[in-house]
């Protein structure tokens, strides 16, 4: 049987430039999933603060401090947000993980994109950012592996709400942030598995700034 034209075009020519432009950028795609992949599942080491000389090849993920001996302010800050009036309070660390850690609406594990389960979710301030971090696991038929996201930055004004705005969001070692669409997708999907409390959403909305300055998030209302 006689080869069609187009058979006997390609074996004299070769794929056309549209067949190898498609093998090109499917071949790129494929192996920045890869790369992207092999990062977030790159161990990161877990700290209470940074060593005194950092190992510039370690991604480290410092907890924010959660103790409830240090943190028992917040029942009475939380009541002054509460109340009508004008306000001016900061929060620490250990106040801001406490009042959230003793919500009654807080996840112990919920249901992530996926595989994914999430812990529980810590706030750390320091240098004048919000760090939020989220330990991760992901488990697949022959395959388990435990990852951290984490994200840091401050708050910008979305319509009448303070929301937070990361400037930096690492998966596992893979810097999310240079990746716009990814590191965005990543992190709704995410954090959307994360109950914010009611309570805490009703007396953030009556709020006219909000701010990180120092080691402490600072809310006013006039």
């Amino acid at each position: 049987m006689a080869k069609s034209a187009k058979k006997v075009k390609r074996e004299l020519y070769g794929p056309s430039f549209f067949e190898v432009t498609i093998g090109a950028v499917i071949s790129l795609v494929l192996g920045g999933v890869l790369a992207a992949g092999y990062l977030i599942a790159q161990p990161v080491q877990t700290v209470r603060s940074l060593p005194r000389e950092p190992d510039p090849d370690r991604v480290y993920y410092v907890m924010g401090s959660a103790r409830s001996s240090q943190g028992g302010q917040w029942l009475r800050k939380k009541q002054m947000i509460s109340e009508e009036g004008a306000i001016a309070i900061s929060l620490t660390s250990d106040e801001l993980n406490t009042w959230y850690s003793s919500s009654e609406t807080k996840p112990d594990s919920a249901e992530g994109p996926g595989m994914i389960s999430t812990q529980s979710i810590n706030f750390r301030l320091h240098e004048g950012a919000l760090q939020v971090g989220l330990p991760c696991d992901i488990s697949l038929p022959g395959f388990s592996r435990s990852f951290v996201v984490q994200a840091r930055g401050g708050f910008s004004t979305d319509g009448d709400r303070f929301t937070f705005q990361p400037q930096e969001i690492m998966i596992g070692q893979l810097a999310a942030h240079k990746l716009p669409i990814v590191g965005g997708f990543v992190m709704n999907r995410i954090f959307a598995a994360q109950e914010i409390p009611h309570e805490m959403e009703d007396d953030w909305d009556s709020l006219d700034d909000v701010s990180v300055q120092g080691d402490k998030l600072v809310l006013v209302r006039y």
